[in-house]
């Protein structure tokens, strides 16, 4: 709590992401509140997608439970409380002596990058990460031939991860198991003594892991298809040009987030490109002084947009510093590894780091995305450092704890300290009196790349800071050799130097920290829970109580603003849905308001040549549901989206695999919407004869039903209905003729079969841990 202080006086943290996701959640919360069930659907985004990526609770989630369990402080304290007691838990179960693994336990949970997720609210990532160290505790233990407390560890490590909902980190972690087994795979295969039980313990942790998350993991299965993460069936761009199909994310967007090469040294040196993208230039600099010689207006244009960060990435928070004190101990700490862990370590370090480098190092990047399974359904590929986060404290304190315990084995003398230490400042030296010959200090997005003047005030203020954090980075090396030295020398008795060293990492971590995480991200819990403020459009808007959407042009198709106030087509998510998306592409992007009418966008809010806010009303809109005169069908889904654009959305639908038909107009026909509600709506229809209707809601054949409810209350059995997807993007069906209710109600499948298969996994992992227990009893 010390960390996140203002915790204590009431105050929370404002995480940008978390506002933004309030805004696509809000609606699950009141559908909650007001009904009491889970609704499992929302249309207060992107015309209607699956809560399960968003907010979502399933049934018999025994690890949602225990997460809950563990996460009893405020947020985001309860994260860093995760990080701290999943590394300790960690290296207590290898037998380290706890003071050490205190050690450990803080130099992974303040590393740069832990710290700034939880600053900007990427908390499903912080909570795939924080538990990681158990599955690797698990694993870990698994090839020491501790079999059972390793499979009971492994699986509860990955099933928490799995449960996070961040399959991206949960992914990299399996990844670094995997080698693991593979090495000793080898290993054991070129000694001619393999052992099962390690593998099948292993794939075994994974597969119960897996499901006891299945509800969850079926359902986001279901639902990739039908969202960005899935594979477009368009083969055109908006431009007409042919499109590059992946079967996932495309390279360009993958890549967009690729580390530096220079830029690695912000591992050990915090501001060795900069720090920051957001990152300002000190008042009390020179460069600061000189813009007095320009007019004001052009010296607050200059100072706002001169960065100091001159890395490749075209946003970073913040450098992914690890702590230059922990990372001399993994150095350390690699000379007490045996032969099998020490490839480990190097092999994963070393391809962390370069699939972290993306379009830098495109070779491996490449081959990964084409080749590696399910390498190309994520991006930001930077973010596979967390690896590396992981993999330096959890070496460093092992080698910590054997360089105090092991120096009667003479493993590390005096000299092989001086060697590493001489090593690290040598580099240093080099870097710092010669790092202008090295580098240019210039990115790929200088604004004032044009303005040779300015760039080279700003690039020596970048050398500046440089230079002072490799000053910085040396004096803690020379802290950590001496107190090593003097350890190994017994100058100093073991529990004052490991408090002194508990001290040097932690000022080197929390200084960085600070500069990024600090009291000044603090506001008042109001502003959390009340995250949007409302304009006098919002108010004038909610005065209209019929069913419609909103648009906010200006804010673009990522917002999460209109959905807290308003049913949107907009949201904030990054697996939304993949035909929403290729509407706004096609259509929306560019200013083509047509598809607006059958969506059922009602008002607009957008800027005017003023930049001033207006209201606009759209007159053409269908409502939530109409007959049309005409049915077409069309060949491809190219076809389909282009289609959008010349047909008259009030008398004709398109769609696939149906045929060319006509319905007769008659002016008695009617179809309105009475009840609604995310989940479940009602419509009245009243057909002299046979009709087509279109519903402006986003079709999903993973859960929809359709049943027909007459005045008697007699129902027509719901399997004989079924509805169909219709102008790319909506629901549509043909109705009988008739005077009768026409209800639709999401319940998806996969949650009755996750449900079983959970049920099964949650006894099978009480049972392994009653026997572990027995067994521990016994001995």
């Amino acid at each position: 709590m010390a960390y996140f202080s203002p915790l204590l006086s009431g105050k929370a943290l404002f995480q940008s992401d978390i506002v933004q996701f309030s805004g696509m959640a809000k609606q699950i919360v009141d559908h909650r509140e007001s009904f009491n069930e889970e609704p499992y659907w929302l249309d207060n985004a992107f015309v209607g997608m699956p809560t399960f990526q968003v907010a979502v609770k399933y049934p018999f989630d025994m690890l949602d439970k225990i997460d809950k369990t563990l996460r009893f402080l405020p947020r985001p304290a309860d994260y860093l409380f995760v990080y701290l007691l999943s590394f300790y838990i960690l290296l207590i179960s290898l037998k380290v002596e706890k003071k050490f693994a205190v050690i450990g336990a803080f130099a992974f949970a303040f590393s740069t990058y832990l710290i700034i997720i939880l600053g900007v609210g990427h908390n499903t990532k912080a909570l795939a990460i924080g538990y990681a160290p158990v599955a690797i505790a698990g694993v870990y233990n698994l090839f020491e031939k501790k079999y059972l407390i390793g499979f009971i560890l492994a699986t509860l490590g990955f099933g928490l991860q799995i449960n996070a909902n961040h399959y991206q980190m949960t992914y990299y972690f399996v990844m670094l198991s995997g080698l693991l087994a593979l090495i000793h795979l080898f290993n054991e295969i070129k000694n001619k003594n393999i052992d099962y039980r390690k593998y099948t313990g292993f794939i075994g942790a994974i597969v119960l892991a897996i499901s006891l998350n299945s509800t969850s993991i079926l359902a986001t299965k279901e639902y990739t298809d039908f969202s960005t993460r899935g594979n477009s069936e368009l083969t055109i761009n908006p431009d007409g040009s042919k499109k590059q199909n992946t079967g996932g994310l495309t390279r360009e967007y993958i890549t967009e987030y690729s580390y530096g090469i220079t830029e690695s040294f912000n591992l050990i040196v915090p501001r060795f490109t900069g720090g920051g993208s957001g990152d300002l230039i000190d008042k009390d600099s020179d460069f600061f002084k000189n813009l007095k010689n320009y007019d004001s207006e052009s010296a607050k244009i200059i100072y706002e947009n001169a960065r100091l960060y001159w890395g490749d990435q075209p946003i970073v928070e913040a450098p992914a510093y690890i702590g230059i004190t922990v990372f001399f101990l993994f150095i350390i700490g690699l000379f007490f590894l045996s032969r099998i862990n020490l490839i480990w370590v190097l092999s994963a370090f070393a391809l962390t780091l370069f699939l972290s480098w993306g379009k830098n190092f495109s070779f491996l990047t490449d081959l990964f995305i084409d080749y590696f399974p399910f390498y190309n359904k994520f991006r930001a590929v930077s973010s596979i450092q967390v690896l590396i986060e992981f993999l330096v404290p959890f070496i460093a304190v092992l080698g910590l704890y054997n360089f105090y315990k092991k120096r009667n084995e003479k493993i590390i003398t005096q000299k092989k300290v001086l060697i590493v230490g001489s090593a690290f400042l040598s580099v240093f030296g080099i870097l710092y009196f010669f790092g202008e010959s090295l580098f240019d200090f210039k990115s790929n997005f200088e604004p004032f790349d044009q303005y040779p003047e300015i760039l080279k005030m700003i690039v020596d203020e970048r050398v500046i800071v440089y230079k002072s954090d490799i000053l910085r980075s040396s004096v803690f090396v020379i802290l950590c050799l001496g107190i090593l030295y003097a350890s190994i020398n017994n100058k100093i008795k073991e529990n004052y130097s490991l408090l002194i060293l508990f001290f040097i990492i932690t000022v080197d971590l929390w200084s960085v920290d600070k500069k990024y995480v600090n009291e000044d991200d603090f506001v008042a819990k109001s502003s959390i829970s009340n995250p949007f403020k409302e304009n006098i459009f919002d108010l004038e808007i909610q005065k209209d109580k019929s069913d419609f959407r909103v648009f906010e042009p200006y804010r673009g198709l990522t917002n999460g603003r209109t959905s807290y106030f308003h049913k949107s087509i907009s949201g904030y998510n990054a697996a939304r849905p993949q035909k929403m998306q290729d509407l706004f592409d096609f259509y929306l992007f560019k200013r083509n308001y047509k598809v607006l009418d059958m969506l059922n966008v009602k008002y607009i809010i957008d800027v005017d040549q003023s930049n001033q806010l207006e209201l606009q009303t759209n007159e053409n809109i269908l409502g939530s549901a109409w007959f049309v005169e005409e049915l077409v069908s069309v060949e491809s889904f190219d076809e389909e989206i282009l289609q959008l654009n010349n047909i008259d959305f009030k008398k004709t639908a398109i769609s696939q695999n149906t045929r060319n038909k006509s319905y007769k107009k008659d002016p008695q026909n009617s179809i309105v919407l009475k009840e609604k509600r995310a989940n479940k709506l009602i419509y009245e229809v009243n057909a002299i004869s046979d009709q087509f209707a279109v519903f402006s809601e986003a079709y999903y054949n993973k859960g929809w039903n359709v049943m027909i409810v007459k005045s008697d209350d007699k129902s027509i059995d719901s399997k004989s209905l079924s509805h169909q997807r219709v102008n790319y993007l909506l629901r549509g069906m043909e109705v009988p003729a008739g005077k009768y209710e026409l209800h639709f109600w999401f319940a998806p499948p996969v949650l009755v079969t996750g449900s079983i298969i959970s049920i099964f996994s949650i006894v099978i992992l009480l049972l392994t841990i009653g026997f572990y227990f027995k067994k521990s009893v016994n001995v």
